[in-house]
Parts: C-alpha cells; structure tokens; sequence
C-alpha cells in the first residue's frame, strides 16, 4: 500500500500501488496537485496527523479476505491467526482486548470465548472504507482502555448527489485467488440525493482449505460468510444523521489453532449516529449507537476428526460442541468546542456487553459445563480532551478519562463426570459461586502529546500517557481449566481469578517526521511499564491443578501426568497479576527515486519481559520490515515488486512453553491497471518463490485429519504454517 502525502500541509491522500498517481493521468487536478508538492509513497500514513495511520482496502494492490491483516503494512502493527478469517490486532506486542479496537467508532464484544471472531472479523473487505491505526500514545477522546493502543474501522458509505438530483451509486469489489480457490465479491448498491442517500450493502466470501510452501494443505481452514445490510443517511444544513442494520453470517470455518472451529457465527447489528457542523457557538457534536446480538456454534468433529475416547459403556467422552452468544449495547456523545486559542472535547460513553458460553456432548445428555453463565461487563466513562498551539510552532493535546467497569457472573455448574474428576469440578464450581463474583475497578487515564515544528521539513513528537485497564471476563471469570482465552493459542490451560487488578501502563513515546526533496522517514522510540499486568502463571497444587493432572492422564495414557507433573501440557495457568514492560522502534521510510520509480516501506521491532521474573512475554512479534518498489507508467498502470523480511525469534515465553520461530523472507509482485477514473484490475503473486514459512504470530496446530480422513500437513503441536504461493486477481468499479 502506498501513499500520496503533502508534508507541507500536513494533509494525506491514501492511495495504493500508484493509484492515485494513475489517476493524476485521468484528472488534470490531481496532476496539478502532483506538480506542485513533492510526492512520497510510503506504506502508510496519517488523515490530518502523522500521529496516525489510515490504509483504505480500496487503494491496496491486494485486498485479503480477512481485513486485520492490512495492518502488518502499518510500523508497529501485526496480527495474531489462529485461523483463515481470526486475525486479532497486535499493537507494540500487546494484543487482544488491550488494543482498542472499534469499527465506526465503538467497541464490539466476540461472541466466541476464544476470539474466533474478533472485532475485525466482523467487516468483509467490500464493505471497508478505511482502518486508522494511531501511532504510539493515543488521545483520551479515541476511547477507554486502550493501554495497547486504538485501532478504528470504518464501513462504506456511498457519497450523496451533488448534482440536485436524485442518483444511483454503487460499487463492486470482486476476486479470486488460486491458493486456496476463494471467491469474493460483494459492495454497495443505492440511489441519493443532496439531501437523502439509501443503501444496500452485500458480500460472500467462500475459501477452500489453504497451501502452505510444501503445497500440501492446511486442515481445516475453509470458510464461508456472507453479510447483508442497509443504511441511510440524511444530510441535512446542521449536520448528518444515519442508520443502519446489517445481518453476518459465518458458516464452517476452520481454526486449526483452537480447540474447535466455527460451525455458525449469525448475529444482527442496528446502528445510528448523529455528527453537525459547527453551530453559531462553535460547538460540534458527534453521537453514535450500536446494538448487536450474535450467536455462535463451534464443535470438535464437524470439520476434524472427532477425538477418539470412550467410555466404559462405548460413549464417546470427548466429543464435545459449544453455543455461545454476546449482546452488547455501545454509545458515545462528543461535544466539542472553541476555548481561547485551542478547542476542548467532552465526551461520554458506555459499552455493556452480556456472555454466554455452555459446552455440550453430543453423545451424552448428561455431560454440559456453564463455561460463562450470563457473565456482564459494563463500562463507563467521561473525559475531557484539549488541544491548542502553544506557540506558532508547538501543539499540545491532552485529556483526562475517568472509566467505571463493573462485572458481574451467575453461578456455574457441571455435570456428567464421573469419579473423582466430578468430585474436583464440583469443588471448582463451588468455589467460584462463593466467591465476589461481583466487581467494579475505576479506571484513569491521562495522556499529552506535543508536536514541535522546527522548519517545513521536520517534526518532533513527544507523547506521555498513563493507561488502565479492567480484566477482561475470560481472566476474571473462566473457573475450569480450559482454553477459552480470547484466542492465546498456545495449547494451554487456563482458570481465572476474579480478584485480579486493573493493569496499569506508563508510556513514553517520541520520534520525528522529516521528509526532504523526495525522501521520507518517521521513526518512532516507546516504552511502556505495565504494573498488574495480567499473564498466566502455573499453578502445581490445588483443586484446579489436580483436576488438570487427572483429565491429562486420561488424554494422553499411562499416568501421563502423574509420572510427568511438571509437563505444561498438565500444568494449568491461573491468570495472575505480574510486572511487564515494552520497549523498541517502528518507523515509516519511503523516497521517490526518479518520476516514475519509488521506494517504500516499514520497520518495527518490540521487545516484550516479565519483570517480576526473567522471562519473555508471549507472542511478541519478530523484527520485522516491509520494502517495496513500484514503477508508476505514464498510461494508468503500475508494478510493484515487495520483500517481507522477518528476523527469527527465540526471545520467548518459558511460561507459556511458547516455540521459537525462524527467520524467513518473502516475495510478491503485482500489477495495476486503471480502464478508467471507475474501474481497475489488480493482479499478481503473493509467496512469489513459494517459501514454507512460519509466522511467530501463527497459533499451534491442533488437527491431525480432517473429518474426512485426509491428515494434515502440519504436525500436532507445531506452528501453523503460512500461506504458500497465492496467484490473485482482484477488480473493483464504482459509479
């Protein structure tokens, strides 16, 4: 992904691959525009602010079905896969519910305990306007409990008429790609006028299981989904109000990475929102709410092979399925106004989510486990936020935010174990309903950040915050040892602690933009200190442990864990409140070597410790850089060849008997061809050389056939591999 950025009046135009330089050769404006300011095309940038970073699928040169993975072209950003449409956002190593992740500007809840469809799972790529990622620190007004940053994506919307007529408008994204046989299509189809403007929003996506480097298959990562909506909009002299419902649909999707996959994701969402121009007084106001109701259905044979353990009477005992459902209600109010030289923000919102999550046995009426009983989650919050120039040079923005997150659980139960194992499960349940299930943590959070002009060619930046946040419900509420952890993956099992501490981080983060007679760069320094913070520690004793020990010699055999005590397979994580810090440096760099020729590209590392211990934290992200080179011709087409290079990494979590990964680069190329201002054709090859490569970030592989016998590729136990050679061909229109 490149971009067109106009240094000098701090203004960004996103674009992809030389697609707005294409368009320059279409329309005489942009071509004015281009002779009058130096051009950088660089991997990504910020709308309005170098302090964050915008990428609009519709301007890459290839756009993947699962949309989290836009971010890995973003400095300092990754993303966790657990499978083929998963991806959880990595922020400087930090990842899960600590990055603040909100599509249209609030938060949504998983229904899956495990995350198998996260916040951006939510969106399929032909109805994506753009993802901003900040940089480093973020504002109090971008939301609560973002201590590992704030990411927010946005849906399309089609423009209303500027003619005085009434319109159609529409826009189609299709593609396909050969790894893996998946189709796509999908877009939006209206009719506007200056004043009114209605939608209808569409999109199927349908993949079969992927190749790794070896050419042999992935198993199981298929998927299917499909989304449909509307939405309308009102424009109107004050200001705008819009609506909008839409119904997802997932259907069979493979997670290799977990203990179950995606038989069914269905859930509603009904949205609306207000924004208004600036009235006589100055003051805006941006109001926004959201209500969704998903279910979800998951099991362990439909797509794999069922386990294979029988009871004494020949039932199978570990065949097991999973209904799970979350509602959640979010809203904000943003008042914003001038005050001397500056203007001030004051905002309030709310976000309530309610989870449920029962597991079953198909073949045993009798067996069923409340996971999470009618577990809530409510937060609260108010903050103020200003930002002025100090001086002619130098701009400050800082806030406050006060969050209120109060949780709450039903009591629990288990049946169908027999022995000593239901004796062990009682206790656990028995000890969890006694507990103060019934919590509340006040959060505050401060940030400032300061931006010093020194000439036209160079910015300082300097940002400072403190940061909380409140347990999520999985950390505060999973009584059994089991592995639903928002996706962690690393074959572990975990029980909660419902008097665990809000995680509480320091930050500090600098850097510069400087760009001059073509060239570009904007380095960013951070650390981060997090006291609380909450990471699985082992627990050797007690009911949990012995419940652990005894489940793990009747899965593996032979005593397996009373001869092995200490094996982590046998050894169950409590979530636990430890010290950590963060620390490293990300940048964006790109120059434009001659008219028609341009370098760009990203480099992040990030180095994440346990304090209290010597340990590494989990998941981490390798260093890691993107470079890519692009010819723009002079007749509305381009190519653009890219290296993703990824340094080994064997700094990891002993705590989490997490793998080390090797060090791997890869190959892409594509092409690009507008036909006109409305219609474009990408193609190319991702994995040009076809390498077996495994990313760090990549969950462990937990199938070894498939429901119909075919054994996987990859070992039980071993990191999932990526994606092999992927030849692609993507169209999109507009009118």
């Amino acid at each position: 992904m490149r971009i067109l950025e106009n240094f000098f009046s701090n203004n960004v135009i996103v674009s992809g691959s030389g697609f707005v330089l294409i368009s320059s050769m279409l329309a005489s404006s942009v071509a004015i525009a281009a002779e009058e300011v130096p051009v950088i095309k660089v991997q990504a940038a910020a709308i309005e602010s170098a302090s964050s970073v915008t990428i609009s699928p519709a301007d890459q040169d290839y756009i993947p079905s699962d949309v989290a993975d836009v971010l890995k072209s973003v400095p300092g950003a990754n993303v966790n896969k657990n499978g083929p449409l998963t991806g959880i956002a990595q922020y400087r190593g930090m990842f899960g519910s600590r990055v603040n992740v909100q599509l249209d500007g609030l938060n949504v809840a998983p229904a899956g305990p495990n995350w198998m469809d996260p916040p951006l799972s939510h969106i399929a790529p032909s109805q994506l306007d753009s993802i901003t990622v900040i940089r480093g620190v973020s504002p109090v007004s971008a939301g609560a409990e973002s201590i590992g940053g704030s990411i927010n994506a946005k849906t399309a919307h089609l423009p209303y008429s500027d003619n005085g007529e009434v319109a159609p408008h529409g826009s189609l994204n299709t593609g396909y790609d050969g790894n893996n046989k998946a189709f796509t299509t999908g877009g939006q189809l209206g009719v506007s006028s200056e004043r009114d403007r209605l939608q209808l929003n569409g999109s199927f996506d349908k993949g079969l299981d992927m190749q790794a480097g070896n050419g042999k298959d992935i198993l199981p990562t298929q998927y299917k989904r499909r989304n449909l909506g509307v939405d309308y909009g009102h424009s109107f002299s004050a200001g705008e109000f819009k609506l909008g419902y839409s119904n997802e649909r997932v259907d069979n999707s493979g997670s290799p990475a977990l203990p179950m996959d995606i038989i069914y994701v269905k859930g509603n969402a009904f949205t609306a929102g207000f924004q208004n121009h600036a009235d006589s007084s100055g003051i805006k106001w941006l109001a926004d709410v959201h209500y969704m109701n998903t279910d979800h259905n998951m099991d362990n044979y439909t797509m794999r092979s069922a386990p294979v353990m029988l009871g004494a009477a020949g039932t199978p005992l570990m065949t097991r399925y999973a209904l799970t459902n979350a509602k959640d209600f979010g809203y904000k109010l943003h008042a914003s106004m001038p005050v001397g030289n500056g203007d001030l923000t004051l905002g309030t919102d709310g976000w309530m989510a309610k989870h449920q999550a029962d597991v079953y046995n198909p073949n045993s009426a009798a067996f069923s486990l409340q996971n999470y009983n009618g577990v809530k989650r409510d937060r609260f919050g108010l903050f103020a936020e200003w930002k002025s120039a100090l001086t002619s040079s130098l701009e400050i923005q800082t806030g406050v935010r006060y969050s209120r997150v109060n949780m709450n659980s039903g009591t629990v139960s288990a049946s169908g174990f027999a022995g000593m194992m239901a004796t062990q499960i009682n206790t656990l349940a028995s000890n969890f309903n006694a507990s103060q299930l019934s919590q509340n943590d006040n959060l505050i959070d401060i940030s400032v950040l300061l931006t010093q002009t020194v000439n036209d060619n160079l910015k300082l930046k300097l940002g400072a915050a403190r940061k909380q946040r409140a347990p999520s419900y999985q950390e505060r509420y999973l009584w059994s040892p089991l592995e639903s952890t928002a996706g962690l993956a690393d074959k572990r099992t975990y029980v909660g602690d419902v008097n665990l501490r809000p995680e509480t981080a320091y930050n500090v983060d600098a850097g510069f933009d400087w760009q001059s007679e073509g060239i570009y760069f904007t380095p960013r320094l951070f650390f981060k200190r997090v006291n609380n913070y909450i990471q699985g520690t082992s627990q050797t004793n007690g009911t949990a442990y012995n419940f652990r020990v005894m489940q793990g010699n009747m899965l593996k055999g032979g005593g397996f864990c009373t001869a092995n005590p200490l094996d982590p397979f046998c050894v169950p994580l409590q979530f636990s409140n430890v010290d950590a810090e963060f620390y490293g440096i990300d940048a964006g760099f790109g120059a434009n070597i001659t008219d028609h020729i341009a370098l760009d590209g990203t480099i992040s590392y990030v180095r994440g410790k346990r304090k209290d211990i010597t340990d590494n934290l989990y998941r981490i992200a390798p260093l890691n850089s993107i470079a890519s080179l692009s010819y723009y011709g002079d007749a509305g087409w381009s190519l653009s060849a890219e290296g993703n290079f990824f340094g080994k990494q064997d700094k990891v979590s002993q705590t989490n008997a997490e793998q080390k990964t090797g060090g791997y680069s890869l190959f892409n190329v594509s092409g690009r061809y507008a036909i006109s201002r409305d219609v474009e054709l990408t193609a190319g090859v991702n994995n040009l050389l076809d390498r077996f490569y495994q990313d760090h970030l990549a969950g462990y592989n937990r199938i070894g056939t498939d429901a119909a016998g075919q054994t996987s590729a990859v070992a039980t136990g071993d990191r999932l591999p990526g994606e092999g050679r992927n030849f692609f061909l993507q169209a999109r229109a507009s009118f």
